[in-house]
């Protein structure tokens, strides 16, 4: 008999992106619809960290990524959240990034003390209705504590959703977004800087119908020319499509195209292979010089993320585990988590922010996701995955749901009223 569903801030409980600490592989962070999970024993054992800790709510998904020590860092709508105690106490930050609408951040694991962290936001509109957006990247070089503006503001004709950094090459930075067209359909923008955020070149993109924007998922470890992109728009986007630059951001060839959105990208640590999924289409893998796709696991994919031993994926409980982890490159997975296998709340110290703000809460949330709970269309068979992007940072790659969609809304929607599409 099947459990009754559950919901977590009006949706289904789903787990969408996983981050590995740089220097503590078995230090892993997954991102939930209810909050935010962390394993300090690689995957074997997960607590709960709800969202009034971190510092956000609602229908939120931001990025997050973790740093050497490691701190666990976030953005959010309302700005930069930071814990420097593996996930007991978070602290918003103040300076540069305070109150920011932050859209996506990012640790090099060669340099995993800096975090890199992009803010974009609806900032005036034209006598033309032209709308214009402020944006720009902030750097901390201290594990978080601190972020500080480089460079002058981003293009503001672009909204951006993404930014990641080249492992081989840190004054290569790359930025994501869309620009509002007369047509009213987007244009895809990658705005590309070879002097560390001092100065961007911007590069256009075509988008196909439906979507809203290209996501950066990754660049390669060895060749800082070489991008991953992937495209996402509406949660019923028809297919996603994987595009690939040579040559820093300026031309795109399509190297793969999913059934419904691609909800999975990730890179392994070398480069070498290229992993990419949906939920329809499963796992599928590819040698990086060739782009030639094979099926690897016929699996629901919300998530991928590798290390040099393991490929972690986020599923659902359809295929036994909301998380996963392969030791065979993909070919089989051994769940690490299903839905109602939490422990609890993170046992934290009286006065941190997780012990007062999500213990009282977990009674609630037990009783929610239940014993082997099940979406409500189970007999059916699983549906496409909810948007959640992203790039695995993405996605996570990143992005985030209607971001860019924002576009063709009122300036007041774009102020409050986007989704994230998380990497």
């Amino acid at each position: 008999m099947l459990a009754p569903s559950a919901r977590a801030n009006g949706r289904f409980p789903a787990t969408n992106s996983i981050v590995v600490a740089p220097r503590d592989p078995s230090f892993l962070v997954l991102r939930a619809t209810y909050g935010v999970l962390v394993s300090q024993d690689a995957g074997k054992n997960w607590d709960w960290v709800c969202e009034q800790s971190v510092g956000f709510g609602g229908v939120e998904d931001p990025p997050f990524a973790l740093t050497e020590k490691p701190a666990l860092v976030g953005a959010l709508f309302g700005g930069m959240t930071a814990s420097q105690d593996r996930g007991c106490s978070f602290a918003m930050l103040g300076g540069d990034v305070e109150k920011r609408v932050m859209t996506d951040l990012v640790v090099a694991k060669s340099r995993p003390r800096e975090v890199l962290a992009v803010s974009s936001s609806y900032a005036s509109r034209t006598d033309a209705g032209e709308y214009r957006y402020g944006s720009a990247v902030y750097r901390s070089s201290d594990e978080a504590v601190s972020f500080h503006k480089v460079g002058a503001d981003v293009d503001s004709t672009v909204l951006v959703e993404t930014i990641e950094v080249a492992e081989s090459d840190p004054n290569r930075i790359y930025l994501s977004g869309a620009r509002a067209r007369a047509t009213g359909d987007p244009e895809g923008v990658i705005l590309a800087s070879r002097d560390g955020g001092k100065s961007y070149v911007a590069h256009t993109l075509a988008l196909l119908p439906k979507e809203r924007a290209p996501y950066i998922g990754a660049v390669d470890p060895q060749n800082p020319d070489r991008l991953y992109v992937r495209t996402g728009g509406d949660p019923d986007l028809a297919s996603g499509r994987l595009l690939v630059s040579d040559d820093g951001g300026t031309t795109f060839r399509v190297a793969w195209t999913s059934t419904g959105p691609l909800t999975g990208l990730a890179l392994s640590p070398d480069g070498t292979k290229v992993y990419v999924g949906s939920g329809k289409d499963g796992l599928h893998v590819a040698d990086a010089k060739t782009l030639a796709f094979e099926k690897r696991a016929q699996i629901y994919v919300q998530c991928i993320a590798v290390t040099d031993t393991r490929v972690y994926l986020c599923s659902n409980e359809l295929y036994g585990f909301v998380a996963g982890e392969s030791a065979d490159d993909g070919k089989t997975f051994t769940p690490m988590l299903r839905l109602a296998g939490l422990r609890g709340p993170l046992a934290c110290p009286p006065g941190s922010t997780t012990n007062e703000q999500c213990v009282k809460d977990w009674p609630r949330l037990q009783k929610e996701l239940g014993p082997g709970a099940v979406p409500p269309d189970a007999g059916k068979g699983p549906a496409a995955p909810a948007a959640a992007a992203e790039g695995c940072a993405a996605v996570p790659g990143g992005g985030r749901v209607g971001l860019v969609a924002a576009l063709v809304l009122a300036a007041a929607l774009l102020a409050w009223g986007r989704r994230r599409r998380g990497r």
